[in-house]
């Protein structure tokens, strides 16, 4: 059984499109379970309506009437997977090619077969980004981020600069959902946890270079897609992208911040002089 999970925020305006290609997958053992953050607008009402009319799919998580934020949000949600083979999780905005879920637990199955059940494994895929009304921007979310899964899905130091994983295309094994969770505290994203706890668990990193969904772009994205520009004229932005890699990888990782200069110095030569 996959468990896949959403945690969502004012999502009125794309949700229903994000149910609807969940529901339409060719592979249907899967239950959904959502958690709402304290949404002020009709999300809550429109989860209601598709949980009353699935309820053999979709399971609404009682929130308690809290918002805590999507990290926190995230790991609520994995706290209910300890029966779940295998875990997808999914944003409220994006929309899933009907393959989706299948071409992932396909891979994910020949991982397990080389690697083990008990060993914590992720796979991940490509994304299509797209502006607010699905018309793509760029047919690869990897190219167009400069996102490299050969060198970043190996290497937990690099893995903790630039996270590869991107949570919306990520499914994790049940021993990875074990080995992530409790998360630790000052994790900045939740997938960037997730991706560097699997590898120093001694587990595996598994992209799937196909783009199997829609990553939707808009005005109210938690991160995003950004297109990867080397300036020297956004220096402000670096450093608070660097504040967050920190805070993520130490200590688990990263001893200090001049340990993590030095690898992130490696990163910038592997990504830069020596591809």
């Amino acid at each position: 059984m996959i468990y896949i999970i959403m945690s969502t925020y004012n999502g009125a305006d794309y949700v229903q499109q994000q149910l609807y290609s969940i529901l339409a997958q060719t592979e249907q053992d899967w239950q959904l379970l959502i958690r709402d953050d304290g949404s002020s607008d009709g999300t809550m009402q429109i989860l209601t309506a598709y949980a009353e009319s699935r309820p053999d799919k979709i399971r609404i998580i009682d929130n308690g009437g809290q918002n805590v934020g999507v990290v926190r949000s995230f790991e609520l949600l994995l706290e209910q997977c300890s029966e779940a083979d295998y875990v997808q999780l999914a944003d409220q905005d994006d929309v899933w090619k009907p393959d989706k879920l299948s071409k992932c637990l396909g891979r994910m199955k020949e991982a397990e077969d080389k690697y083990g059940t008990y060993c914590p494994l992720i796979v991940h895929c490509d994304l299509v980004v797209t502006d607010s009304s699905l018309n793509p921007i760029a047919p690869s979310f990897w190219q167009y981020a400069n996102i490299h899964p050969e060198i970043l899905d190996h290497n937990a130091h690099y893995l903790a600069i630039c996270n590869s994983a991107q949570g919306c295309a990520a499914m994790i094994n049940h021993a990875a959902v074990a080995a992530v969770l409790p998360f630790r505290e000052g994790v900045y994203m939740h997938d960037a946890w997730i991706g560097l706890k699997v590898l120093v668990s001694g587990g595996h990193i598994i992209a799937l270079p196909e783009a199997l969904m829609f990553y939707r772009q808009h005005d109210d994205n938690v991160i995003g897609a950004q297109a990867y520009r080397f300036r020297i004229d956004n220096l402000k932005e670096k450093l608070v992208l660097a504040r967050q890699s920190y805070a993520t990888g130490h200590p688990t990782v990263f001893h200090n911040k001049l340990h993590f200069l030095y690898w992130k110095t490696l990163y910038f030569i592997r990504l830069h002089l020596l591809s």
